[in-house]
């Protein structure tokens, strides 16, 4: 096998041969050049010129120059890191060959015509053939802990963005949320030129950065990104660097795009300002349309930052279609708005200052049918159809600054967040059952408005092989919602011309943790004393409006005045072996003091509840050659929430009403053990992972619901329950060099059993799936580009002993994307979808898209149209326990959109 080494080699001792052999035929001209004529060492010809792939991206190798039909070599210069050379011919020919050449791009040879002048290189890469060996260009090179991906070996003519180049590198996963993984290990960090401008919504940036402006993607393993714990406490973490190429730096780029279209009326708008150099980055962007597209999405945070955090989510909802697994743009009739805002600044060497705002306003209005069956004991099914309407808008707003100092011996991190939403919902649902209860059109109307407000310090100071860490966490969060159905069934036979059910869940919490860290060799000890407090208030109340619209006033149990408090401190140890070559090994043991009070206003009263907690974890890490092994196992011990509390009835949605009648506390258990392999040869682009995991878990209460004509009631009763689970996920990729190929493949196989309280009866249910699949990307002539995926998945939950009353689902799909280039300015794309679901009742349904760009230095326009079969319906199932659910989505009709994008600057 040759390596990169015997490469290097090789290409050094024939550099040295090359040399040698001119320098000794310089000698011999200078010879004869003088006893010839002296005035002939005065006539030079100079040419100069640039090096560049058909990517654009520069190219280095050896340059050399000699007569036209001449064997020998007159001169030799090189190309630089930007692709530029010089050489200067000092013969009498008329024409001279000038040739490029490299061990990793072939031999390129022009003959021009012997007078100065520019000449330059643009070429097709090809391996340089030695002998019969073929030596190929390296698409991924290692460089201990790091992989760089040359983004120009995966580019072609269809790629906008640089996560249009992402999906096709081997290891690298983008799934469908943008979250990057690597080889199964999802990313901790991402960068543009080693600095964190997007704090984690790195969606911005994937999207957004031009792939031409890319030249290398680096994967960073075991990366440690606070340098005073670098060396100290190793990682198992990944990172994404993005390298920008030079003529991407210090420049400022705005980029605009501008669409219009039918059916409907049709609009899309863009604006992109970029700009990265050394000390300071931005990324500013607006993003608008009413034709599917998703503004949202790129504003996701992928990171798990340590802090204080308040979830925005409701306890309330209406009913509206669940998500289908088709692209938004296929249902979705919107009208969104989204701008971001993001500039780092680099105030010293090891200090930055980061800022983000965004805001987006997004109006969904979503269409459709859904069926839903629930299996009773009696063997009886519930069964109710909806024909659901819904309008979602969405305004959200988000600040988040960020003080980052990290030094060799010290880190600061100062982290503030401030998010504002003020979200309302409205929907209508005309609904049947086989319950004894009339058809009726339900409106329901959820306002849902947000505040949050949190800050995290974190302070690492290292003095030689001792490491002293503060940290502390803050943050509020108010929730003050509101939803309203008209008319409604309200416990049995009783009809309410309308229900208001008011909620108001406010919270303060704080966590503080000071920590000590000593290295000895090989080992390290962590030790931390920490404290947290979490006060949490619930004020609910449920009101009905009568027949002559005179609100009555509730009962004690259709309200909520609940204060919810949890107290905890404890030390947490930990027991590091880590020889810094191949194995690791960690043992942690947090002992935990639990405080629990629960102090419900509406039925006086008061409980105090504590708890002793251990809860220890077990991981190892060994690594032989190009396998990893992981193995970790943990138990878990839990002691309740607010939802498990509150004793007054919560009018969930129209269909749910929710309260707990047992005055206990509620206690979880877990066992966790999982195990993975992971094998990486960077060198033949090969990517695998393979994992297992395993759990049991054990509650002293068992919830469940009862049905009362469409409601369900949720109960609870004084009964131990467990559950397990096994679950097995794997994954694979490969690159060849032939086709310019990438071929991945997936797996994944689950099982479970649990119980299930339905009608205050405990049935014993289980549960499996299993699936695969595998994507194909292709470029069998230079002209075209294939893509091609399958994935086939079937899914049974039943009740045991009753699995015949249950149908076993089973969905396949199947894409299959064709580029096009024509030429070179001309991209035609033909996308066509196909999907199965075995519990539908149109069990087949087919999509296609088409569109052709043409580009070339100041304008790209684009023409799409989408739902070329104009599919009017989108059936699907699926299970969810013991109940199955069908759903029917309305589609957008057939659709054109005609997109000019154009660099302002």
């Amino acid at each position: 096998m040759i390596t990169q080494k015997s490469l290097k080699e090789y290409q050094a001792s024939v550099s040295y041969l090359l040399r040698n052999e001119i320098c000794l035929i310089k000698s011999k001209l200078i010879v004869v050049v003088i006893i010839l004529s002296a005035p002939s060492c005065l006539a030079q010809t100079v040419f100069k010129g640039s090096v560049i792939n058909k990517s654009g991206e520069a190219v280095t190798g050896t340059i050399t120059i000699q007569a036209r039909n001449s064997p020998t070599i007159a001169e030799f210069s090189t190309c630089n890191s930007q692709g530029k050379y010089t050489i200067t011919y000092k013969g009498k020919a008329d024409s001279v060959t000038i040739t490029l050449s490299s061990m990793l791009i072939g031999k390129h040879s022009r003959t021009v015509k012997n007078q100065s002048q520019q000449v330059d290189f643009v070429i097709d890469e090809q391996p340089l053939q030695l002998k019969g060996v073929t030596i190929n260009a390296l698409k991924i090179k290692q460089d201990k802990d790091t992989l760089n991906y040359l983004v120009g070996a995966y580019l072609d003519q269809n790629d906008r963005a640089i996560g249009d180049v992402l999906k096709k590198m081997p290891g690298i996963e983008v799934s469908e949320s943008g979250k990057i993984s690597f080889n199964g290990k999802n990313i901790k960090r991402f960068y543009v030129e080693n600095m964190d401008l997007l704090q984690g919504r790195y969606g911005l940036a994937t999207n957004n950065i031009p792939a031409k402006a890319v030249s290398v993607v680096q994967v960073l393993e075991n990366y440690q990104p606070v340098k005073a714990l670098q060396g100290k406490i190793s990682t198992d973490d990944v990172a994404i660097n993005l390298k920008l190429k030079d003529s991407a730096k210090g420049v400022l780029s705005i980029i605009g795009l501008l669409g219009g279209g039918y059916q409907p009326i049709l609009w899309n708008a863009e604006a992109t300002a970029m700009y990265f150099n050394k000390q300071s980055q931005n990324m500013t962007i607006y993003k608008g349309n009413n034709s599917g597209g998703n503004v949202a999405s790129e504003f996701r945070t992928h990171y798990d930052y340590e802090r204080v955090y308040m979830p925005s989510g409701s306890q309330l909802s209406i009913q509206n279609p669940a998500t289908p697994p088709i692209p938004r743009n296929r249902y979705i009739d919107n009208r969104s708005h989204a701008i971001s805002t993001n500039h780092l600044n680099k105030i010293k060497g090891d200090t930055e200052l980061t800022t983000n705002i965004l805001y987006y306003d997004d109006r969904i209005k979503k269409e459709g049918y859904s069926l839903y069956e629930q299996y009773l004991p009696s063997s009886d099914k519930l069964m109710i159809e909806e024909q659901m309407r819904s309008v979602n808008h969405i305004h959200n707003l988000e600040l988040a600054s960020r003080l980052n100092v990290n030094a060799k011996n010290h880190y600061l991190n100062n982290a503030f967040n401030l998010n504002v939403n003020w979200n309302s919902d409205f929907g209508t649902s005309d609904t049947h059952s086989n319950a004894d209860v009339a058809d009726v059109l339900i409106s329901q109307r959820l306002k849902q408005p947000f505040l949050s407000i949190d800050n995290t310090l974190n302070l690492i100071k290292t003095i030689k092989e001792n490491t002293y860490k503060i940290y502390f966490s803050i943050g509020y969060g108010n929730k003050p919602h509101s939803l309203t159905v008209s008319p409604a069934t309200y416990l049995g036979n009783k009809q309410a011309e309308s229900l208001t059910q008011d909620l108001s869940d406010r919270n303060l919490a704080s966590v503080l943790r000071l920590s000590y860290s000593l290295n000895l060799k090989d080992f390290r000890f962590d030790y931390s004393l920490w404290g947290s407090a979490n006060i949490r208030n619930l004020n609910t109340e449920l009101t009905e409006q009568g027949p002559n619209y005179t609100e009555r006033f509730s009962a004690d149990s259709l309200r909520n005045n609940l204060w919810y408090n949890t107290y905890q401190a404890g030390v947490s140890q930990s027991y590091t072996y880590d020889n810094r070559n191949n194995f690791k090994v960690t043992l942690q043991l947090p002992l935990v003091y639990f405080i629990q009070t629960k102090d419900d206003k509406i039925i006086n009263r008061d409980n105090t509840y504590q708890r002793f907690n251990i809860t220890p974890s077990l991981t190892l890490r060994y690594d032989y050659r190009d396998f990893s092994f992981y193995m970790q196992g943990n138990a878990g011990r839990n002691f309740g929430d607010m939802n498990s509390s509150y004793t007054g009835f919560i009018l969930r949605s129209y269909r749910s009403l929710l309260r707990n009648d047992i005055d206990k506390l509620f206690e979880s258990r877990s066992y966790n053990a999982s195990s993975s392999v992971h094998y990486k040869d960077a060198f033949n682009a090969l990517f695998f992972n393979v994992g297992f995991n395993y759990k049991h878990s054990w509650k002293n209460l068992l919830y469940g619901y009862s049905y009362q004509d469409i409601m369900s009631v949720k109960t609870v009763i004084d009964q131990p329950t467990q559950a397990d689970s096994y679950g097995v996920k794997l994954s694979a990729s490969k690159g060849f060099n032939f086709l310019s190929t990438t071929l991945r493949t997936f797996g994944n196989y689950n099982s479970g059993n649990s119980q299930q309280l339905i009608q205050e009866e405990i049935l014993n249910s289980k549960s499996y799936n299993y699936g695969g699949g595998f994507s194909l990307d292709i470029t069998p002539f230079s002209f075209t580009n294939l893509k091609y995926s399958f994935s086939w998945n079937e899914n049974k939950n039943y009740i045991e002993k009753r699995a015949s009353d249950f149908a076993t689902i089973r969905q396949t799909s199947q894409n299959v994307g064709i580029n096009i280039y024509p030429i070179k300015e001309i991209t035609i794309n033909i996308n066509m979808e196909h999907q199965y679901n075995s519990a539908a009742g149109k069990r087949y349904t087919t999509f296609a898209d088409a569109n052709i760009k043409w580009k070339n230095k100041h304008i790209d326009i684009e023409l799409g149209v989408n739902n070329l079969f104009n599919t009017k319906q989108y059936i699907t199932a699926f299970f969810n326990d013991v109940s199955t659910s069908y759903y029917c989505y309305n589609l957008r009709p057939a659709s054109a959109l005609i997109k000019f994008r154009f660099k302002i600057r």
